[in-house]
């Protein structure tokens, strides 16, 4: 008898390690919080944060400028800017001082903390018939500025521009290699430049630049998004947005996905951590694919920003 129910046992045993579904290995799913709307911000694109923790993001629609938000006070108008299509990229140095793209006038600008604006580079680009603007941007501790010219976005168009603004102010052209370059950041160590590239209308890569120069090395090749706007984590995972796919992911330094944040709506164009002790909370800007009303997301997740 004890025989038989040792054999039942073993057999029950058995047949549930075999019907017992397979462990996951799909990225870990994150839904965001939506934290503001309005009808007049159009594309939001753009965020950053000063070093008091307020939210800025770049409003594309009725109003072209920048747009101030912070949970105390919601949002409010910041600055009328690059007032042709509005502002793209935007960028906070840590004397405060913020950095923009104006794509329409084929500009970079400078606002200090008193909000007086400077224009940086003008008159840079290479073949100004076939360019479509600056886009996105990031500033290095040294004070270089590094900014995108996608040229188009879904890997039909020419070769776009990533160009560099050195110290001393001048404008030059850093990289022609890829098509659509989008979203752009320098590494933590000061030694690499991230390019979100889409290389075609669905399919987009992570390239690697050298900031001294020299080929460049893909981190990833995603099916399923357009990219755009990208931050990076204190463990050295880099975020992704995905524009028109609603959808960010976290990208660690080997070249896997960990982590998916997703959006009620697909135009999801840029993110960017919080600081102090809200290191934590990525946010994220968006809008409804008509380009109409903007959207601001925010999302915990694991490992938090660096400033």
């Amino acid at each position: 008898m004890r025989i038989l129910l040792a054999v039942l046992a073993a057999a029950v045993l058995c047949s549930c390690s075999q019907t017992a579904p397979p462990a996951s290995t799909g990225p870990i799913e994150i839904k965001a919080e939506l934290i503001a709307s309005d009808a007049s911000w159009g594309n939001t694109e753009g965020p950053a944060l000063d070093t008091a923790g307020n939210l800025y993001f770049t409003s594309r629609g009725t109003f072209k400028g920048v747009v101030k938000w912070n949970a105390k006070e919601g949002a409010v108008r910041y600055l009328d800017i690059a007032t042709g299509a509005g502002p793209g990229g935007l960028w906070f140095d840590d004397a405060g001082n913020l950095y923009a793209t104006a794509t329409n006038e084929r500009q970079v600008l400078k606002v200090n903390p008193d909000k007086k604006v400077s224009v940086i580079a003008k008159d840079f680009e290479k073949e100004p018939k076939t360019a479509t603007g600056p886009n996105d941007i990031t500033v290095a501790k040294d004070g270089a500025v590094y900014f995108t010219d996608p040229n188009g976005y879904d890997g039909s168009s020419p070769n776009g521009t990533i160009y560099k603004i050195d110290p001393a102010g001048k404008t030059t052209v850093f990289s022609e290699a890829i098509t659509g370059p989008n979203g752009i950041l320098i590494s933590p160590d000061q030694q690499t430049l991230y390019v979100a590239h889409n290389t075609a209308p669905n399919t987009s890569n992570i390239e690697m630049f050298p900031v001294t120069g020299g080929p460049y090395k893909t981190l990833i090749t995603i099916e399923g998004c357009q990219a755009d706007g990208i931050d990076v984590d204190r463990e050295g995972a880099l975020w992704l947005t995905c524009y028109s796919f609603g959808t960010a992911y976290r990208v660690t330094k080997d070249g896997k996905i960990s982590h998916k944040i997703t959006t009620e709506q697909k135009a999801l164009t840029n993110c960017k951590f919080g600081r102090g002790a809200d290191s934590n909370t990525l946010y994220l800007t968006s809008s409804d694919m008509a380009r109409v009303t903007g959207y601001v997301y925010r999302a915990k997740v694991p490992a938090g920003g660096l400033r």
